[in-house]
């Protein structure tokens, strides 16, 4: 038995240690519920049941579709998501006389504005730079000279401020985009949330947050509306959503149809329920903390070498 002082490592764990069969990326989910909707509970405590219709809501304006997505999976991807709106005690109407929502599902890819137009502008815009200050530095020494300056100058004034428009417009187009992008994976709120003081303090949360709306995400968005009032619309006027929820995953080395049951598996427990702010949801991960050494004599150790 060794003697003395011998030392125990003990990890901090972050959080809870959960096995996991594969890698899941995180699933960001947000969801709202309208003020006017209210589920009956129970004699259980449980919300009482309601039936629904489903139907087909394709891409959302503005985001697209790849590979790994297609209209034939349509059947597929209601299937699941009916199994997650089953366990919230939402079933599927076996009529339209007993049908309380219309449940309108959208998926699809989201495109963020292409960075490579804004740097193409930016370069430019570096160039009529350098093109004024050249043509600033001009030998003026003769009067030729000095009408071949302000010629240049000239040019070079109108192809700056040509380039600044366009490198204005571009950056104008980026950021109707981002917004659009962002209200599509419910990251609207979050983002308002953030851009405060802290922004510049050295919290880096709003540009974590910027970055995932620039990349591109698969998304799915569970739309609830009243049914009576979707399908008796006489006054043709857009109908106001009871619930929806979004959620979506990081797309770069990701299948799409292959992740869709986990990320409906996650998203599954907020439809119907307000998340209350954007909600990344970990399950699966092990954050280790800080490792930390302590002293402990050979009797106290539990390890007899």
């Amino acid at each position: 038995m060794r003697s003395g002082l011998s030392f125990l490592l003990l990890l901090t764990l972050g959080g809870t240690v959960v096995a996991k069969e594969k890698p899941t990326p995180t699933v960001s989910i947000y969801s709202r519920v309208a003020p006017t909707y209210e589920r009956q509970l129970d004699e259980n405590g449980k919300p009482e049941r309601q039936f629904y219709a489903i139907a087909y809501g394709g891409r959302a304006d503005g985001t697209l579709w790849n590979k790994d997505q297609e209209k034939e999976d349509f059947p597929e991807i209601s299937g699941i998501i009916a199994e997650e709106l089953a366990k919230e005690n939402y079933h599927f109407a076996p009529d339209k006389e007993s049908a309380d929502l219309m449940v309108l599902i959208h998926w699809g890819l989201t495109n963020p504005y292409g960075e490579t137009n804004f740097s193409d502008g930016v370069n430019v815009a570096g160039d009529a730079f350098r093109d004024l200050q050249a043509a600033q530095a001009m030998d003026s020494g003769g009067s030729g000279l000095i009408s071949g300056q302000n010629q240049a100058l000239q040019n070079a004034n109108g192809a700056l401020d040509s380039a600044l428009a366009m490198l204005q417009m571009e950056s104008s187009m980026q950021a109707r985009q981002q917004e659009e992008t962002a209200r599509v994976i419910g990251y609207t709120d979050e983002l308002a949330r953030n851009n405060d003081i802290a922004r510049f303090a050295g919290s880096g949360r709003f540009d974590t947050l910027i970055q995932k709306v620039q990349s591109p995400r698969y998304y799915v968005i569970v739309t609830a509306y009243d049914f009576q009032e979707i399908t008796n619309n006489t006054k043709k006027r857009k109908p106001l959503p009871q619930w929806v929820t979004r959620f979506s995953i990081r797309s770069r080395g990701t299948n799409f149809m292959e992740q869709l049951d986990q990320m409906a598996f996650k998203a599954g427990s907020y439809f119907g329920r307000d998340s209350g702010r954007l909600i990344r949801d970990r399950r699966g991960e092990v954050e280790i903390g800080d490792l930390q050494v302590m002293e402990t004599t050979a009797a106290d150790s539990p390890i007899d070498n």
